[in-house]
């Protein structure tokens, strides 16, 4: 059995109990109902300050990718800490606005943003907008010059890579729709150079997500230093790249995570010399591993080939294994000392084959009304959740030591 801490630092056995932080999760459960998301809320501090703490050279603007996780309290343990926000629709740039965040400290990406989301981020005055074709430019060049205001835009570059993720989590590779080829960036500098409302300030990159190598990262940095050395020898002020995300976290014991230390080693030796503002948007790494779904035995169902172990989480809490394939590892609440273990398929009660969360899974032997963890469900879990066969909206509990706090926003 894998160790709890190998998931989240502040998650630990003591005593054959499962604390989560300093709260036993037996009696977590007992309070309130399960399935329940659970976060630890020192473990995304300690996630935030980890990463910040890693660059010596420069200072990045860190803005949290919302769309791993929009619940409000996330979003406010956060900008305490001096995060921005990555937003990519109009919600998500309502809901920093409205919880405290700083509109100079958002950026607004994403590939498909409408009229009204354009004219809401010019209005709101926030930092830039990270463009993603050249259509979308032309779009909010007229927005701009109908409201005679200005704004400040980063072009986002595909530069064709391959990050080596799951096939629906790759964005940098020429045939996904997100970004401007490389080969026509300098076009479109020149064509908005002397522009009274669009002020071209830089470029940005996002390559994909759960990212478990530098290499990829390392072939798209320096495409976009090279961009940028080339754009400012022709002639056109730079003063800012943004980076993206897009870095790992441990689901199972057969993901690898990347050395914080050398990921900003490899920033800073690319862009320190260039003067420029950097930006980083994390979602996954920072709050990724913060997050458990406490979960209740059903039942035991004895198959003619295997036993079923049939929890009260379903695909609508976690969709990740049927959408992604994904494995999170899961753990017992309550360690038994007769060392006996069977093999399970631990499926959930949707009326889908798809809803499993893990085929032929060794661990200790379950009966009703055990209880188990799902790890690593920070991140793409309550946000993606749905209310599929009516099962309703589940709690969201955030942890800090011993004390609970409720938010479901």
């Amino acid at each position: 059995m894998n160790n709890a801490k190998d998931y989240n630092k502040f998650l630990n056995y003591k005593n054959g109990k499962l604390f989560f932080e300093d709260t036993p999760l037996d009696k977590l459960a007992n309070k309130y109902k399960t399935p329940s998301y659970c976060y630890s809320v020192s473990e995304i501090e300690s996630n935030y300050k980890l990463l910040k703490n890693s660059f010596k050279k420069i200072r990045p603007l860190i803005c949290y990718a919302m769309k791993a996780n929009f619940n409000s309290e996330i979003i406010k343990i956060l900008s305490k800490l001096g995060s921005g926000i990555d937003v990519v629709s109009f919600g998500e740039l309502e809901k920093s606005i409205a919880n405290g965040v700083n509109p100079n400290k958002i950026v607004f990406s994403g590939v498909g943003k409408t009229s009204y989301e354009i004219e809401l981020a010019i209005k709101k005055k926030i930092k830039q907008i990270n463009v993603e074709s050249v259509e979308e430019l032309d779009e909010i060049d007229y927005i701009c010059k109908k409201r005679k205001q200005k704004i400040k835009i980063c072009l986002r570059v595909n530069p064709d890579i391959n990050a080596k993720t799951h096939e629906k989590i790759s964005t940098g590779r020429s045939e996904d729709k997100f970004g401007i080829p490389d080969d026509q960036i300098l076009e479109v500098f020149k064509k908005y150079k002397d522009n009274k409302y669009i002020n071209l300030i830089g470029l940005s990159v996002h390559i994909g997500s759960q990212i478990e190598s530098l290499t990829p990262f390392k072939r798209a940095f320096k495409k976009i230093r090279n961009q940028i050395k080339f754009l400012i020898k022709s002639g056109f002020k730079i003063s800012l790249a943004d980076l993206g995300g897009g870095a790992g976290i441990r689901y199972n014991e057969k993901n690898r995570l990347i050395d914080l230390n050398e990921y900003s080693r490899l920033i800073e030796g690319l862009f320190s010399d260039l003067g420029i503002d950097i930006i980083i948007e994390p979602g996954r790494s920072l709050v990724g591993s913060s997050g458990i779904i406490l979960s209740r035995v059903i039942r035991v169902k004895r198959g003619k080939k295997k036993n079923f172990l049939i929890i009260d989480a379903g695909m609508n809490n976690l969709i990740r294994p049927a959408l992604y394939g994904a494995f999170h590892n899961i753990l017992p609440v309550n360690l038994t000392d007769n060392n006996t273990y069977k093999y399970y398929d631990i499926v959930g009660p949707i009326c889908e084959t798809g809803d499993i969360f893990g085929k032929n899974i060794r661990t200790q032997q379950f009966k009703k009304d055990d209880l188990i963890v799902i790890c690593s469900t920070g991140a793409y879990s309550s946000c993606m959740a749905s209310e599929y066969n009516l099962r309703g909206k589940v709690n969201e509990l955030f942890i800090k030591k011993q004390k609970i706090k409720v938010s479901n926003k």
